[in-house]
């Protein structure tokens, strides 16, 4: 696959790469989402053990969309930083998931994206995942 047809694009700045992925949630698509990431990449919801590889990654994705009808995210704040050949994105966001059930899940996140040639080398999540199963 080229560029275009996956989530990467060589030459894209890290927030832009960002944007996108967030864009690409709508679709709730595994492979879609896992195409952003670099072959190498890791996912780690910091509560949960690291996810590594894009096909581990996708596989992951496939297990936890199944459980939603729709992810929406709001950005609060972002900052990042630029190297060549990629950089670094912090944001603060509330992420929203609709479950199948009926239930909606709200969870302030803080989250750090590694970019690499243009695709998500590492992506860390940090959350409170007693929020998250209701135990606040």
């Amino acid at each position: 696959m080229t560029g275009t047809e996956t989530g990467t694009k060589p030459g894209s700045g890290p927030e832009e790469v960002v944007a996108r992925f967030f864009a690409a949630w709508d679709g709730l698509d595994a492979a879609r989402l896992a195409s952003f990431f670099a072959e190498d990449g890791t996912y780690h919801s910091m509560p949960l053990p690291p996810v590594v590889g894009r096909d581990r990654i996708r596989a992951y994705f496939a297990d936890f969309l199944a459980r939603f009808t729709a992810a929406d995210f709001t950005i609060h704040h972002q900052a990042s930083s630029e190297t060549e050949g990629g950089g670094v994105v912090f944001n603060e966001r509330t992420d929203v998931m609709r479950l199948r059930s009926g239930t909606v899940v709200r969870v302030r996140v803080a989250g750090v994206f590694e970019i690499r040639d243009g695709a998500i080398a590492a992506w860390r999540d940090y959350f409170d995942l007693g929020a998250v199963r209701g135990e606040d």
